[in-house]
C-alpha cells in the first residue's frame, strides 16, 4: 500500500488542508500500518512541540523594545535617535516661603522633541536608594492626544536599568536605584527614538 507523503502528515496534525485525505489516513491507520504509525507518531510529537514553542516567545513589548534600541534596525545612529530638551524643571523654581531651607523629595521636568511631551515626575523613596519615576507621553501637536503603547527604557551608559510601556492614556511608570549617567528613551510609531538625558538622580 502506498504510503503517505512527509506534507499530508504535516497537514493531517495541524488538521488544516486535508479534505478527504484526512478519511483516508485514517482508514489507513485503522490497518495498524506499522511504518505510518511511526510517522504519524513522529509527526505528532513535532506537532506538539510547535504548539508548546510559542509559550516560549519573550513578551511583544520586550522584543519591540530590543529592535527599537538597537541599531541593527536604522542605517545610522543618527537617523535613529534625537536627543530631547527640558522646558521645564522644578529643581530650578524657588520653593515657597518658609519650606526653602528642606530638600524636595519629588521633582517634575516637562520634556519636548519629536513632537512630542513628556512630562516625568521623580521621587525619592523614603529610607532607600531607590527613586520612583511617574509620567505621561503626549502628542504636542495634538492637544489631549496621548501616546499609547509607546516603550520607555532607562538607561546607565549601554546598560539597561529598566522598561516599560505606556498604557492607553500615554502613562507609565518604574522604579530604579539611584545612579549617574542615566538616560530614559522612548520610542513611538513613526518617530524616531526620543532620548532623555537625565545625568545623576541620587
Amino acid at each position: 500500500m502506498e504510503h503517505f507523503p512527509d506534507q499530508t502528515w504535516a497537514d493531517f496534525v495541524r488538521g488544516v488542508g486535508l479534505c478527504g485525505n484526512a478519511r483516508d489516513i485514517e482508514a489507513h491507520l485503522a490497518n495498524c500500518c506499522p511504518e505510518c504509525k511511526t510517522t504519524f507518531d513522529l509527526w505528532k510529537r513535532i506537532g506538539a512541540f510547535a504548539v508548546r514553542e510559542a509559550d516560549y516567545a519573550p513578551p511583544s513589548e520586550v522584543v519591540r523594545i530590543v529592535k527599537l534600541n538597537s541599531g541593527s534596525q536604522y542605517p545610522t545612529e543618527a537617523e535613529a535617535w534625537t536627543f530631547a530638551a527640558a522646558i521645564f524643571d522644578s529643581t530650578v523654581q524657588p520653593l515657597p516661603a518658609g519650606i526653602r531651607s528642606m530638600a524636595a523629595s519629588t521633582r517634575q521636568v516637562i520634556y519636548e522633541g519629536e513632537g512630542l511631551t513628556v512630562d516625568v515626575r521623580f521621587e525619592r523613596k523614603p529610607h532607600s536608594n531607590k527613586i520612583s519615576a511617574a509620567g505621561q507621553v503626549l502628542d504636542k501637536q495634538v492637544p489631549l492626544r496621548w501616546l499609547g503603547n509607546a516603550a520607555i527604557v532607562l538607561w546607565t551608559g549601554g546598560r539597561m536599568l529598566a522598561t516599560t510601556e505606556a498604557n492607553d492614556f500615554g502613562e507609565f511608570q518604574f522604579e530604579f536605584e539611584s545612579g549617574d549617567q542615566l538616560r530614559m528613551s522612548i520610542a513611538t510609531e513613526g518617530r524616531r527614538t526620543l532620548r532623555i538625558p537625565l545625568g545623576s538622580l541620587g
